[in-house]
């Protein structure tokens, strides 16, 4: 399993941690409610949270909530789960301003927000024109990832990471890039997504990766493009040489699968982008 070969026990145990979680989010939210439901794993959620001896992290902190979250709703309704878990839950003082964890009501869009959006989605296209000399801000790429975070993974772990890049950093990524050639030296700027293998359970998850990577990545694209920036995606379907090599020279570690590149920077003024013709719905649409 990637989780033994990799080690980092902190890690696993974050992962497991989410992956408990969220197991109970959902039951918390399903039409149906069951009083009581999944008691070993709200057990081993709170086992897992009292063994945590790291720094109380967002998902540490989301995990209390969940449980806190778990026991309004028997409270609610009058039912006993002090054989369940260990009550008061005793949630450490440091999470005590955290409010994400647990449930909320769905929040749907108007007509204003779905015509903002379709303008966003329609209006992307891959950038092939930079401008070499604007190098965006570290604040604009943190909000695109801060946007990005939305994006679903499967049990909610999160596994992508995002490595940032300017200059001349940037350009000699690019350079083990197979698929830059005529634009490359114009942009100022390259992202590598990657996922974190260590929060996958083993073989049968061993696509997950790409899937969830591959999503994240969409957002980041759209994010990047909401927030004024052109970008383009730089695939990376090569050789484990050439893997090897960008890990070498972006240093990233052996436990994070490389999903793919992003070019971002500022376009130059006028610049002109590909139609990219595109199916119709019927073409890849089977209605059953």
């Amino acid at each position: 399993m990637w989780r033994n070969f990799f080690g980092h026990e902190s890690t696993h145990l974050e992962s497991d941690i989410i992956r408990l979680y969220h197991v109970i989010e959902k039951g918390l939210c399903m039409p149906e409610f069951r009083p009581r439901f999944g008691s070993s794993m709200v057990r081993q959620l709170q086992d897992s949270l009292k063994r945590w001896d790291g720094e109380q992290t967002t998902q540490i902190e989301s995990g209390w909530r969940v449980l806190e979250a778990y026991v309004a709703r028997h409270s609610e309704m009058g039912i006993d789960i002090s054989d369940i878990l260990e009550l008061p839950l005793g949630i450490p003082s440091s999470c005590l301003n955290q409010s994400e964890g647990g449930i909320r009501d769905f929040s749907r869009i108007d007509e204003a927000d779905r015509a903002a959006f379709l303008r966003v989605f329609s209006s992307r296209s891959s950038m092939r024109h930079f401008d070499p000399t604007k190098i965006p801000s570290k604040e604009a790429i943190k909000e695109a990832v801060k946007v990005s975070l939305r994006t679903p993974s499967v049990c909610n772990r999160q596994t992508w990471r995002v490595h940032s890049y300017a200059s001349e950093d940037a350009q000699k990524l690019l350079a083990l890039q197979n698929v830059n050639r005529g634009f490359g030296q114009t942009i100022p700027h390259v992202l590598v997504v990657t996922s974190d293998l260590r929060l996958f359970t083993g073989t049968s998850e061993r696509y997950q990766s790409w899937i969830d990577g591959g999503m994240f990545s969409m957002s980041l694209l759209l994010a990047l493009h909401s927030g004024g920036l052109g970008a383009i995606s730089l695939n990376w379907s090569v050789l484990n040489r050439q893997d090897k090599a960008l890990r070498a020279a972006a240093d990233i570690p052996d436990h994070e699968r490389i999903i793919m590149l992003i070019g971002c920077g500022y376009p130059v003024e006028n610049s002109k982008v590909p139609v990219s013709s595109r199916r119709s719905p019927e073409d890849i649409l089977t209605c059953h």
